[in-house]
Order: structure tokens, then C-alpha cells, then sequence
């Protein structure tokens, strides 16, 4: 699942006073951050994306999300993969970790899984607990392991820091492996005994 930021204080580093020059730059992009956002719920995306580029320049983590979210989506914009990673990564060096997993999501679109499966972690590490369903899909799907798989379906289900929407995934599919599992079970255990098993004459 992409992530954006959608509303002007998500993302936000207060500025460390050190000098008034620093914080008048935070300042300044806060507010093409917060006029871009206006822009984007008004559907005028060409004009967001301008806003979101001059806050991105000027530091604003949250715009370099959304800078790269545009150019990745393709919104009021070409699609661009080199600026929508340029600008993720730009925003996963000042710790994102949206931006860390829309990384991953670039990745595991374009089957470089083992890239994929890394930024998921970096996500994780950097408190995307959301991320974690990006690396049970992975070890479901690509390295069909389970066992691995149901470790982070649980990290989900268990954070209070995720959305709904992924926690009921997380949950449907740990319903899916117990499925496969008993089945699994089930299959094994009349294999042993013999239940089922037709005999040649």
C-alpha cells in the first residue's frame, strides 16, 4: 500500500531553533506543504505538485513524500520512476518511513524482490508497522514460507499503529496459511496412516 501525506501537520519535524534562518526555511515550506494540499483536495493536481516541489526543495519531508507520490502514480504529472524514487529517497535520508515503504512497493512491482523485501524492513525500522504485510506477502508468495510469513501477519494484527484496512488483510491471510495448514496436517496424517490410499492388486 502507498502512502502519502495527506494532511499538513503528518510528517512534520519541528524546527530546532539553532537560527532564525532554519526556521524561517521550515516556515516557508510548511506553507507551500500546506498550500499544495489545499490544492490537491481541490483536484487541481498540476498546481499541488508545483507547491509539493518548491516545499520538497526547501526541505519539507512530507512534500518529498508527496513529490515522489505524484511522479510515481503518475499524478498531474508523466510517470516518472526516477523522480518518484529521487524524491522518497530523498525523504527516507531524513527518516520517512512511508517513503522507505513506497520504495518497496516500486520494487516489489517491478519483481526486484530481494530489493522489495529490504526497504519493507527499512520501513519497519523506521516504525512502519504496515510494512510488515509487505514482508509476510513476500515470504508467502515468493519464498512460500509460511512459518516466516505468520510472525509478521501477527506483528500487524498486534500494532496499534496500522490501518484497518491492513490489519483485516493481515488477518485474512493468516486464515488463509491455517487453512493451508490444516489441510497440509490433515493430508499428512492420512498419509500415515494410510487413509485414503488406494491399494494395487
Amino acid at each position: 500500500m502507498k502512502k502519502q501525506h495527506t494532511d499538513a501537520n503528518l510528517g512534520r519535524q519541528m524546527a530546532n531553533s539553532k537560527g532564525n534562518s532554519h526556521a524561517s526555511r521550515q516556515s516557508a515550506a510548511q506553507n507551500l506543504f500546506e498550500r499544495g494540499y489545499k490544492q490537491w483536495r481541490k483536484k487541481n493536481l498540476r498546481s499541488a505538485l508545483r507547491f509539493f516541489l518548491s516545499a520538497a526543495q526547501g526541505g519539507d519531508v512530507g512534500a518529498q513524500v508527496n513529490a515522489g507520490y505524484f511522479y510515481d502514480r503518475g499524478i498531474g504529472v508523466r510517470r516518472n520512476r526516477s523522480a518518484a524514487l529521487y524524491w522518497y529517497k530523498r525523504a527516507y535520508r531524513r527518516r520517512d518511513a512511508g517513503a522507505a515503504n513506497n520504495i518497496a512497493t516500486i520494487w516489489r512491482d517491478e519483481k526486484k524482490l530481494k530489493l522489495a523485501l529490504s526497504w519493507f524492513k527499512k520501513a519497519v525500522r523506521l516504525g512502519d508497522d504496515g510494512a510488515n504485510l509487505g514482508i509476510a506477502k513476500h515470504y508467502l508468495r515468493n519464498e512460500h514460507n509460511p512459518r516466516e510469513a505468520t510472525r509478521y501477519l501477527l506483528r500487524v494484527c498486534q500494532s496499534n499503529r496500522v490501518a484497518e484496512v491492513e490489519v483485516e488483510e493481515a488477518k485474512r491471510l493468516l486464515e488463509e496459511v491455517r487453512t493451508q495448514q490444516g489441510t497440509l496436517t490433515g493430508q499428512s496424517k492420512r498419509a500415515k496412516h494410510g487413509v485414503g490410499r488406494v491399494r494395487r492388486s
